[in-house]
């Protein structure tokens, strides 16, 4: 079902969406050029205008909102943990705007989490009750190369496994909205001063046409398409190749913390006034005691072995595995990296 609104009842329904959920969206501040991922109020509601959707993803990665970069997740002591396990009704979580771009690492993240021996009941837990609504990126940056790994500015039904609930189309002073699931369809139900029309073939037309143009953008920032066997040049790539194309990282490990697919993690307890907390943390393979085990032995200890691990991961052994990589082109690696590394100029360099 696709269905055409006005700006007035998409604002209506944000309104009537605050009183169930808790609301993520892309914010603009102080002259930013690319939005930061924030949490929705009525003041907020009050200034928001919807053009901030029509930005490229984030600065953040959603994965943010489905595992913090540190958060607790046990507490050793009974009264401590009776009083966690307190029932307190929360809002669920609403995602507004989400690119494809964020919706692919989710299909990571599941794979990663969910999939295995090892399931990451928070993760679950947070997944489950989570809404999403992608929306359409009509204008690419250059940093952006989501058609090199499979993906288009634009989420379609489904994306990796990933399903949202609705999809965000804007086109002139209208809304398209797509509705994905039996969720979304009931975001929409019984809702005061919304005003949903069916859509009809010109705006179709439209909509087609729009996300043509940003199609054919990122073919002309990205001519070159990546190699068919590419995994297998990562895995034989040898020690000159990667030292020469990394020589400029600083080491900051800003790419990999920033990336919306990296889903490693380490575990630590603290002891805290009277009982021990386990807290998650994001890690990073780039960390010279990343694979450091006992005795002292670092089979990854050359900073080229830890950049290589990086590509085998993502597009090497997770891709022969799962068959898409775990890469959406999202270009925020760039953007953060102070040695201007672009893995697109290493991959097509194989």
């Amino acid at each position: 079902m696709i269905f055409v609104l006005d700006e007035i009842s998409l604002r209506n329904l944000f309104h009537q969406w605050l009183l169930n959920y808790k609301i993520f969206i892309p914010e603009l501040s102080n002259g930013q050029k690319i939005p930061n991922l924030a949490l929705l109020d009525k003041e907020k509601l009050e200034k928001f205008s919807t053009t901030v959707f029509l930005n490229i993803r984030t600065s953040e990665p959603l994965k943010a909102v489905f595992s913090l970069p540190k958060e607790k997740v046990a507490i050793f002591n009974d009264k401590e943990e009776k009083e966690g396990k307190e029932d307190k009704e929360e809002k669920k979580n609403l995602v507004i705007g989400a690119k494809v771009c964020d919706l692919r690492p989710l299909a990571v993240l599941k794979k990663m989490y969910l999939e295995k021996n090892f399931v990451l009941e928070e993760f679950r837990e947070k997944l489950e009750n989570t809404l999403i609504i992608s929306a359409d990126c009509p204008f690419p940056q250059e940093s952006c190369f989501c058609n090199l790994v499979g993906l288009k500015p634009y989420a379609e039904k489904e994306v990796d496994g990933i399903i949202a609930d609705l999809n965000l189309s804007f086109i002139d002073n209208k809304i398209l909205i797509e509705v994905f699931t039996k969720k979304g369809e009931d975001l929409l139900k019984d809702r005061i001063g919304v005003k949903l029309e069916e859509a009809d073939k010109e705006i179709l037309e439209k909509q087609k046409a729009i996300r043509k143009k940003a199609e054919d953008y990122l073919r002309k920032i990205n001519e070159k398409d990546l190699a068919e066997n590419i995994s297998e040049k990562i895995l034989v790539a040898k020690e000159k190749f990667w030292g020469e194309l990394l020589k400029t990282c600083v080491e900051c490990f800003g790419c990999l913390y920033i990336c919306p697919t990296c889903f490693c993690f380490l575990l630590g307890d603290f002891f805290v006034e009277n009982h021990y907390e386990r807290i998650k943390f994001w890690d990073t393979c780039y960390h010279p005691m990343y694979a450091r085990v006992a005795g002292g032995l670092n089979p990854r200890a050359e900073f080229y072995k830890r950049g290589r691990n990086r590509f085998h991961c993502k597009f090497a052994n997770f891709y022969l595995e799962y068959n898409f990589y775990a890469c959406s082109g999202c270009g925020r690696c760039f953007h953060v990296c102070m040695g201007k590394i672009d893995i697109r100029k290493i991959l097509l360099s194989l």
